[in-house]
């Protein structure tokens, strides 16, 4: 008699697309070995989110019976271009070096769905070798391959092909853009700071979480100082997301000099997102000068500004910011309470001990459990070694 399952694979051959599509997912759940064949077909299914649920069911099932990937080996060569391209899938699913040689020369097939998935897992499996296959990939004629290999080339940092990420911060593709700023960032050669520099100094190259928003990202991560003017220009750019990642930019490179607008901007921005970035910065760069920005900071309008601010206050560990952060414990938002004893128990002072030890009776049991950690942190201190 069949089972659940048995049926269940028969409903994967069903012409109804919701059928097909139930059964994909209660599979998913049943993780059944017997099914992961079945599951490959499916991945070659003429309905793209079938397709995916295919996918994701059969990983779930190889992985739960840690099965190996033989049969998703052979099936990168089947005759459907959908089912080769979720075999693909798989195989970065299930990062192995034995299968780059199948990936590899699933970059010169003829679907761009195939070209994309074989590029995305051999940037998974992360083999320098598929470099060279994945260098060629940049210059594809689908956008989507174009922006699966630049991931993969920032995962691998391959330096070989940072002249052609370069060029392609101004390909027509937006994703394609942003992806190169970010590869670049994570490969990490200074070389390429004036090509970002120029970018994130030019209006006519796109604001709201585009190019510009991560060439700032780019710079702060290469720490290049030669970034330093255009990222404190950045601070007054009329676009908010601009100004929040040069702000963030400026706090990983830990630059004394960004205070002024550092603080300018934590205390009379408009964008909640910029002022939070700007206390996550000032705690970042650690400079006591930003103690009492911050503690204004404590009474900002928006929540997340003052738990970023109780945050950084904590990082700088300056001893007069005890009694505003025992003040903030009496904040509406439990998350801002929380923040500030975290802080308290960051700087030390055992002064704080009584009103620390007020919390424990606090509504909101994570409040709660902060202060608790605390109080042995302060009372160990308290007694010394």
């Amino acid at each position: 008699m069949a089972d659940r399952v048995d049926d269940l694979i028969t409903a994967l051959k069903s012409t109804d697309v919701a059928k097909r599509a139930d059964a994909v997912q209660a599979l998913a759940k049943e993780k059944s070995e017997r099914a992961i064949p079945a599951l490959i077909v499916a991945m070659g299914d003429r309905v793209e989110s079938v397709r995916q649920q295919a996918v994701r069911a059969a990983a779930d099932t190889i992985g739960a019976h840690r099965k190996d990937l033989t049969l998703a080996t052979a099936v990168i060569t089947d005759t459907n271009a959908n089912r080769r391209a979720g075999a693909a899938q798989l195989l970065g699913i299930f990062p192995d070096k034995r299968n780059v040689k199948a990936l590899t020369r699933a970059t010169h097939d003829l679907n761009a769905q195939v070209r994309a998935a074989a590029g995305e897992a051999l940037g998974q499996i992360g083999d320098p070798g598929a470099a060279v296959s994945l260098r060629v990939l940049l210059t594809d004629k689908s956008s989507a391959v174009r922006s699966k290999a630049v991931v993969a080339l920032g995962i691998m940092r391959d330096r070989a092909c940072v002249k052609q990420l370069v060029a392609l911060l101004h390909d027509k593709d937006r994703s394609i853009q942003v992806n190169c700023a970010i590869a670049l960032a994570r490969i990490g050669d200074k070389s390429v700071a004036p090509d970002l520099i120029r970018l994130a100094n030019n209006p006519a190259a796109g604001g709201a979480f585009g190019i510009r928003f991560y060439a700032a990202y780019a710079l702060g991560a290469l720490g290049d100082r030669r970034a330093i003017p255009v990222l404190i220009e950045g601070m007054q750019d009329k676009d908010k997301f601009v100004r929040s990642s040069a702000a963030q930019a400026l706090g990983q490179m830990h630059e004394a000099s960004a205070l002024p607008p550092l603080t300018a901007a934590l205390a009379a921005d408009k964008s909640e997102l910029v002022r939070w970035c700007a206390a996550q910065a000032l705690g970042t760069i650690g400079d006591r000068r930003a103690v009492k920005p911050l503690i204004a900071g404590l009474k900002d309008k928006n929540e997340d500004v003052r738990e970023q601010s109780a945050k950084a206050l904590g990082k700088i560990r300056d001893p007069a910011a005890v009694k505003p952060l025992i003040s903030a414990f009496g904040d509406d938002d439990e998350a801002i309470p929380k923040a500030a004893v975290l802080a308290l128990g960051r700087i030390g002072d055992v002064s704080a001990l009584p009103a620390v030890r007020g919390l424990l009776k606090h509504s909101d049991a994570s409040v709660r459990q902060a202060a608790a950690d605390v109080i042995k942190e302060l009372e160990a201190d308290q007694k010394g070694p």
